[in-house]
């Protein structure tokens, strides 16, 4: 099998590469945390999608503004996960059109296109994933509607809620013999405008024994996973993955793309960490072919 075609190991985040990446940064700022890019058009060149980590620990007692006011042409999603075992230990702000609103995670940040907004992370430790739903986002740096942000304050605290720990039968082909916890980030119940899945596992010391939880089954849209694990470089988590007839076993961290209609399964098999699942749809099983 060609893993490269589907799985490749995540890479730091720097500017440049093929597409270089444009973003709407401070003039002259050192961003106080690492980043980590795990799909974008040079890793995945079929997924139209773009996942990076933002690794934030030592940070400083107070952490400066690195961002400036803008928006996007798509969707983006924030997932807060601190390093604590209950994901807790991170917190960071997001101002909307000029109103600072507090994140403690776990949390979702949901920020719809066109959302005029900065952010940053304020204390703790933990990861920052960022997504954006169309991998060609581009920003365009735009000052607060000072008024607007005061006006639709509760709307704008409404994009940022936490996750739900639930079974993992409640989606087909998948049982509750999958370790670790189950965290919902987003989906139709949580978040229905969104019209978008994402569910983080979060397991500890998980060993070679770990019996199959994951039917093999297939999608009606294309799928992506990412792997982060709790050693040096987000290092520290192994998942075997069955891709039609043939099976491999990777180490995080890195980004999967599953392009629809075809057939796969995953075991997490060793390690411990964070898995994450994207599905572009507000339900798991509307997604299943």
């Amino acid at each position: 099998m060609d893993v490269g075609k589907y799985i490749v190991k995540a890479r730091p985040g720097v500017l440049g590469g093929k597409f270089e990446e444009k973003r709407p940064l401070r003039e002259r700022i050192e961003m106080p945390v690492k980043r980590h890019i795990f799909i974008n058009r040079d890793s995945h060149p079929d997924a139209n999608i773009y996942v990076a980590i933002h690794e934030a620990k030592n940070l400083p007692a107070q952490v400066p503004d690195y961002q400036v006011p803008h928006c996007h042409n798509t969707d983006e999603f924030y997932y807060f996960i601190g390093d604590n075992a209950d994901l807790t230990g991170l917190e960071g702000q997001i101002i909307f059109e000029g109103r600072a609103h507090r994140i403690v995670s776990p949390a979702c940040v949901y920020i719809p296109t066109g959302t005029v907004h900065e952010y940053k992370v304020t204390r703790g430790a933990g990861t920052v994933t960022v997504l954006f739903r169309d991998r060609g986002y581009t920003h365009e740096d735009r000052p607060f509607d000072l008024a607007k942000g005061e006006r639709d304050f509760a709307r704008y605290a409404g994009y940022i809620f936490h996750p739900e720990v639930r079974p993992t039968s409640e989606i087909k082909y998948h049982t509750d013999a999958a370790p670790g916890v189950r965290y919902v980030f987003v989906d139709g119940k949580l978040k229905p405008e969104a019209g978008f899945y994402t569910v983080v596992r979060s397991v500890a010391n998980v060993e070679a024994a770990q019996a199959n939880y994951v039917d093999q089954h297939t999608h009606n849209c294309d799928t992506q996973h990412i792997a982060i694990g709790k050693g040096a470089e987000l290092a520290g988590l192994k998942i075997e993955f069955q891709i039609r007839d043939e099976k491999v076993a990777v180490e995080s961290p890195m980004g999967v793309h599953i392009p629809a209609g075809t057939p796969h399964s995953q075991r997490i098999v060793e390690g411990s960490g964070h898995f994450f699942n994207f599905v572009p749809k507000s339900d798991y099983n509307d997604g299943l072919a």
